[in-house]
């Protein structure tokens, strides 16, 4: 029995020793592949199963390191580009804040998109997202014919529709004072109801019903509860399904309806196409039309379901961000806010005058919209794994240095670190909307059509509504930012005139 037990405390020694070598030549290894790059050490890298799971501390960055560490990181380590390696678990990862690299990185053609990175985009399908090389050219080539003029006017148009309905049914149009204890929940379904239209050409009304005649819920529903549980369905099993639990079950079945549904508003549109119809404006007519066009190289069912999603979810989150914190901002900033107002009706003096074609107009609430959404980003990040060898130019403390990195490494713009550098952007952490004055609609990476969106919304709310902060009983000015920032988003709309 001693022998025995001798025997085992012998193996988990040598098992705990082989073990703790192979971490000690593999960190070697990263620090060598990633140009031996200062940065963070840690348990495991950022963007890991460890990493992302475990909380945060000495040990572990944390999912939000970006956002904590802002102010340092960079300068404390004497580089705008640095690494992230592991003692035990995960990639090693170069993290970049530096204008010059990133252009660098996203010029680059070739990149590797991982599985691990894009499973939540690829549940409807390939897309735009999860793709690459050859695959993701026919992709984008398709795509672009879908976002021109012609949809950014119905975009604008139904974005003007869709406030009318939400200040109605919220009933606001009787109101003086509004009380929002979150204003995530209207922006979250104001652009939820906006890309059901504008993308798929489906109207949702703002009460998401029931759908008429059956027990299921509607389209609307179940969009809703996909874009609030996506994390959530990811990790859920498909078993999960017969569990006692409703949320689960609301969930699978939300997949399935919206599914469904988009495969059959796929089909209808284009039985419409083949019977002579003229394409409408949104975004999945334009992109059918242009498929077809690509004979043998058109996009399948899937292909067209998977960027539809990608365009759901990832616009919705992405416009509805941007929102919060324009607002958040506006309610911090009444003098500049006052400022928008005067400019919106100088610009739009009647609700009839509040177009596309007059949005040029808009400089001082273009300009907020984009400070805000430096200081506050909707997309923290931009993944590369790369899949030839690179020489990173402008690296090192004086941006002089060039490092050669091998093929398979994994790059991160650090787009909060970017829009947070001093040297782009000095006094960083101020909000400054004149920086953007006359700059163009596209001046951050994370926007295509949105600021036509955004403007569109802050136009109409401007004219119509003055927003405060919506402050507990003696809470501060900068508590009250600081929760904001959280996520917490109480405001108060006090109406003009």
């Amino acid at each position: 029995m001693v022998e025995l037990e001798l025997n085992w405390s012998t193996a988990v020694i040598g098992f705990a020793a082989v073990f703790a070598a192979s971490r000690i030549i593999n960190y070697l290894d990263c620090d060598k592949r990633t140009g031996h790059l200062p940065g963070l050490r840690s348990f495991a890298t950022p963007i890991s199963l460890f990493g992302t799971i475990l909380p945060s501390g000495r040990w572990n960055p944390g999912r939000n390191w970006q956002w904590e560490t802002r102010k340092e990181v960079y300068a404390r380590h004497g580089t705008e580009t640095i690494s992230a390696l592991p003692y035990c678990f995960g990639a090693p990862i170069i993290y970049t804040s530096s204008p010059e690299v990133s252009r660098q990185l996203m010029s680059v053609k070739e990149f590797f998109k991982h599985p691990e990175i894009t499973i939540l985009a690829t549940m409807w399908g390939p897309n735009l997202f999860s793709t690459d090389g050859e695959q993701w050219r026919r992709m984008r080539r398709i795509m672009t014919p879908a976002f021109n003029h012609s949809t950014y006017v119905t975009v604008w148009e139904n974005t003007s529709r869709t406030y009318r309905e939400m200040t109605s049914n919220e009933g606001w149009d009787a109101q003086k004072t509004i009380e929002v204890p979150n204003i995530t929940r209207l922006t979250a379904k104001f652009t939820l109801i906006l890309i059901s239209c504008a993308g798929f050409g489906f109207p949702l009304s703002w009460d998401f019903s029931q759908a008429e005649g059956t027990d299921k819920m509607s389209f609307g529903e179940a969009l809703h509860i996909i874009s609030e549980n996506l994390i959530l369905r990811l990790v859920l099993p498909n078993w999960s399904r017969h569990l006692p639990v409703q949320s689960f079950k609301d969930l699978h079945e939300a997949y399935e309806i919206a599914g469904k549904f988009l495969h059959t508003l796929i089909d209808d549109k284009r039985r419409e196409f083949a019977s002579g119809a003229t394409p409408g404006n949104d975004v999945l007519s334009l992109m059918i039309q242009s498929a077809e066009s690509e004979g043998k190289s058109s996009m399948t069912d899937e292909e067209l379901t998977g960027n539809l999603s990608i365009l759901l979810l990832a616009g919705q989150e992405t416009l509805a961000f941007t929102l919060n914190a324009t607002l958040g901002y506006m309610a911090l900033y009444p003098e500049f806010q006052e400022e928008m107002y005067q400019e919106v009706m100088s610009a739009m003096p009647t609700a009839d005058d509040v177009t596309l074609a007059n949005s040029h107009k808009l400089r001082k609430v273009q300009a907020c919209m984009l400070e805000a959404a430096r200081l506050f980003p909707a997309v923290s990040m931009m993944i590369r794994d790369s899949c030839e060898d690179i020489v990173l130019e402008h690296v090192g403390p004086n941006r002089d240095e060039r490092i050669a990195v091998p093929a398979g490494t994994r790059f991160v713009v650090d787009m909060i670190g970017l829009h947070h550098n001093p040297r782009t952007f000095p006094d960083p952490e101020a909000f400054k909307p004149e920086r953007w004055y006359d700059a163009p609609e596209n001046a951050l990476t994370q926007f295509s059509f949105g600021p036509r969106v955004c403007l569109c919304f802050l136009a109409h709310l401007v004219r119509d509504f003055r927003v405060e902060r919506l402050a507990a009983p003696g809470e501060s000015r900068e508590r009250w930012e600081a929760r904001y920032m959280q996520g917490a988003m109480p405001l108060r709309l006090v109406r003009r005139g």
